[in-house]
């Protein structure tokens, strides 16, 4: 990933997904001059600064605040198709989102969960999903890119896809809860865990969502990984785990 700068606000781009005309898209860095971008409701009481920063984030991609469409996370699997004439209220307990029309970003947010984003270069669809531990056991890549194909007609092998920045291994250490859920949706044997002496383990969210791309078809060359991991990075992104109740957000458009 390269990081850029518009309208006098930070962007994180992928190198895979710059490449593509047809699209744009973000990852919105945690500073903004001497404020930080913190983009979801729930990390200020201060509704106004939140409604300006996602102006700031929505006038940089070259479009007006109601195209900028953010669902309410709740760390399950439900899917929406954004149109133009999505409420609001449908973006509610919503965790990912899928779109063909031009002109309206969809994103979702995250501090220390992996959002990801996808192109689809020959049906000229988009998805951004957001998948911490629980989504990413529940499947919820796999579902979304199911739902694009069910959609859109989305075929693996024209999906670029980009693993944005979130927790790395090295910073996730697990309980028994997550260790067993973890093996009950991709096995004993999948190589996602480290164990640790204590009972613990940490975690790979970067490959177990990997793998749902690559069960999907998505070639290895196609699937960029950020390898920005938001503890050992929290100057450029929130993070829950550093106690940050601040947001940043990934989005995608079609231009």
């Amino acid at each position: 990933m390269k990081r850029i700068s518009r309208n006098g606000i930070y962007f994180w781009h992928f190198n895979n997904l710059a490449q593509e005309t047809a699209i744009d898209h973000f990852v919105s860095d945690r500073q903004s001059g001497e404020k930080e971008l913190t983009l979801s409701f729930g990390s200020s009481p201060d509704k106004e600064e939140i409604k300006h920063n996602r102006k700031l984030v929505a006038e940089a991609m070259g479009i007006t605040p109601d195209k900028l469409v953010l669902p309410s996370q709740v760390h399950l699997t439900r899917i929406v198709h954004v149109t133009h004439d999505t409420s609001k209220e449908s973006l509610l307990d919503t965790d990912a989102l899928i779109s063909n029309e031009k002109g309206i970003c969809i994103a979702v947010m995250s501090a220390d969960c992996v959002p990801i984003l996808l192109y689809d270069k020959c049906n000229h669809a988009v998805g951004a999903v957001h998948s911490g531990w629980r989504g990413t056991v529940a499947g919820i890549l796999a579902k979304t890119l199911a739902k694009m194909n069910e959609t859109f007609g989305t075929r693996g092998e024209d999906i670029v896809a980009g693993i944005g920045p979130s927790v790395s291994q090295e910073s996730y250490e697990v309980g028994g809860e997550v260790i067993a859920e973890v093996e009950r949706a991709f096995g004993n044997d999948s190589g996602l865990m480290i164990k640790k002496p204590n009972d613990k383990a940490q975690l790979d969210l970067w490959q177990a969502n990997k793998i749902q791309l690559r069960d999907f078809g998505v070639p290895d060359d196609q699937i960029e990984i950020s390898d920005l991991c938001t503890v050992k990075n929290n100057q450029h992104f929130f993070s829950a785990r550093k106690g940050d109740a601040g947001r940043f957000a990934a989005g995608i458009m079609l231009r």
